[in-house]
Order: C-alpha cells, then structure tokens, then sequence
C-alpha cells in the first residue's frame, strides 16, 4: 500500500509539472475567409522588415510552427490582411477575419487588451480625421471639438501605457506599448521612459531609432540654427529647390511639414491661413513641406484646399530625418536669421507665437 502511494504521488507530480512547464515551442494557428485559400501568409520581422516565415491558407486555416529563445514582435500580412502578434513559445490564435490581434498566450492576452482598449477610442478619432479631410473650409467649432477628442484619446493612452510598460519593462510587450506610446511621447519624455526599460526593450530597432530621431530633435531645438535640405524635384515645375531659398533671407519663415492624407495636418489649415493673410509681407513667409506622400495626391489637395503660400512637394523623409521628426503636422518657425524659434506649433499656440514674434 505504501509502495503504491509513492507511485500515485510520483504520477501527480509528473503531470502537474507537464500542466505547468514552459513551452518549448510555439503553434500559430490562424483563421481567415476562405476566399484566401491556396495563398500565402508571410510572417515578418518588424527589426528586419524580412519575412521570417510563411504557410499556406487551406481551408480558411493556416499554421505556423517553431520555437524562440526570447519573445519578438512579429507581423502577419496575408494579401490586404495583416496582423501583429509576440511570437513566444505556446499555443498562438489569429483571427485575421475578425481582429487584427493575437491570442492565447501570456504576452499576446495582455498585447489584445491593450490595443482593444485604445483601438476603440482611435479608430473613432480616425474616422473623424477623414471626414474633416474632405471639408474644404473647417468651422473654428469643429476643429475644436476634434481637438479635445485627440486629447482624450491621449490621455487614455497615456495612463495605460504607462501602466503596462511599467508591469513589462523587459520584453517583446513592453517594447510594443512604447512603441504605440511613442508618437504622443515628447522627446524628453520618451527618453525618460526608454532610459528605464532593460535590454530587450532599448535593443529593439524601432525604438533606437525614435531615440535617434529624439536626439535629432535636440539638434533642431529652439535657439539652433536650421539645417539645410534640397528636393531635387521639389518645385511644380520639377525643379530642384532647398530649404534655404526661403529660410534665412531676413524673414520669419513659419514652415508647415505635412501630407495630403494627414486630417490633422488638413484640419490646421484654417489657422495657417489667417496667420498668412494677416502676416504675408516683407517681414514673413509661410512654406509647406509635403512629407510622406505621393507627388500627384499633394497636388491634388493643394488645389482642393485652395492653399495659397509657396510649397517644397515629394520630400518623402528628407526633411523629417534631418528634424527628429515622427508624426505630422509638425510646425516649425525660423527667424530671420535661421535659427530656430519654436517647433511643434498648433492652433492658438501657433498663432501667438507668430503675433509675439511680428510686434
């Protein structure tokens, strides 16, 4: 009976141990319509920008198999389909049809939460962006009221990220949230936060590179002087055309870096013309720099918007490179001189500093 009870023991803890061990691989398995059977599902690593993987959709199902030393994150692209996932070892669901978002093990529960909770709140503050695209000509209230959506919708983002990355400082997780965080992050801020992360999370590509561009920034601070760029087809015409053909000629020149597809950079384009009709002169000039964007839809929505100030078109990321400069519209205001005055202007705050400056 003795003997019978060591083994019985023996047997609970064998299988207790199999239920509670780590992993040693992982399974992806994935769902889609089935009218994307007999393609390809290519997995990609965002470092590397390589796929790393790729399986075959039979049946509206796909699988991928392997295993990981560390957590990375992963993306899925599947025709017009994508979706991100933390690839770490355990069983992975995707449901490409209905979400965008990865299942089913530790990192990915809690990566779903999270975008689930913000995607919420950002989609609606997207669908809003397009809309104001298309108005031509955008009330003060309007601009207003998507003012304060935007600032809800970051300070939602602000509290949960920084409760997540403060629970995940080191792993594929907390890379992804400070990732997500980082374009409503100021420089400072997003180097306070980045300085307090392990090693996982200050090695990934991405985010050296946003702490790259922060130290960028630094060097296109208030106070520098302005650094210099050509666009060999940077004029209508096609020719080329540089920064300092305008900035640096003894006037204050407000420099406005956008893109046709950007809302917001369209909703800040009644501010800009009141400051151009009101200031245009001897004494300063307002430029447009079309960033990240396709040559023919700039055109398109300079004509559509009727905006009447000179523009540098099919910068691509020129311009941003050289500033530090991670989301758009971004705003920038030179003196005379060339040094820089302010950055990163909006709204009422554009509009003082432009009146402060031309008493």
């Amino acid at each position: 009976m003795k003997n019978r009870s060591i083994v019985i023991s023996f047997l609970a803890a064998l299988i207790f141990a199999a239920c509670t061990s780590t992993p040693k691989s992982y399974i992806v398995e994935g769902v889609v319509s089935n009218s994307y059977n007999n393609q390809m599902v290519y997995m990609s690593d965002y470092e590397t920008n390589e796929n790393t993987d790729s399986a075959l959709v039979v049946n509206g199902k796909f699988i991928f198999t392997g295993s990981v030393d560390t957590a990375v994150i992963q993306r899925l692209d599947l025709a017009d389909l994508y979706a991100n996932l933390i690839l770490e070892n355990g069983k992975i669901y995707v449901d490409m049809v209905e979400s965008t978002n990865a299942k089913g093990t530790p990192l990915n529960d809690k990566l779903s939460e999270y975008l689930s909770i913000l995607t919420n709140c950002w989609n609606e503050y997207y669908k809003r962006d397009n809309e104001i695209s298309q108005i031509q000509d955008i009330d003060e209230e309007t601009r207003t009221i998507h003012l304060e959506y935007f600032n809800q919708c970051k300070q939602k983002t602000d509290s949960l990220s920084s409760k997540v990355f403060n629970e995940n400082k080191n792993n594929a997780l907390g890379s992804f949230v400070l990732w997500t965080w980082a374009s409503l992050l100021k420089p400072d801020q997003f180097e306070s936060v980045y300085t307090q992360a392990g090693d996982i999370v200050r090695q990934f590509k991405v985010l050296k590179n946003i702490f790259d561009a922060n130290a960028k920034k630094k060097q296109t601070a208030a106070g520098m002087p302005f650094v210099d760029f050509t666009i060999e087809n940077g004029n209508r015409d096609g020719s080329k055309v540089s920064l300092s053909d305008y900035v640096g000629k003894g006037k204050y020149v407000l420099v406005d870096f956008w893109a046709s597809w950007c809302g917001p950079c369209i909703a800040e384009i009644p501010v800009l013309v009141e400051v151009y009709h009101k200031y245009k002169g001897d004494k300063f000039e307002l430029l447009g720099v079309a960033v990240w964007d396709q040559r023919e839809e700039t055109l398109k929505s300079i004509e559509r918007h009727n905006t009447p100030w000179p523009q540098i078109i099919d910068a691509s990321d020129i311009p941003t490179n050289l500033y530090g400069i991670q989301g758009i519209p971004h705003i920038i205001l030179f003196g005379p001189d060339g040094k820089i005055i302010a950055r990163d202007l909006r709204g009422d705050q554009l509009k003082a500093k432009v009146a402060e400056v031309m008493k």
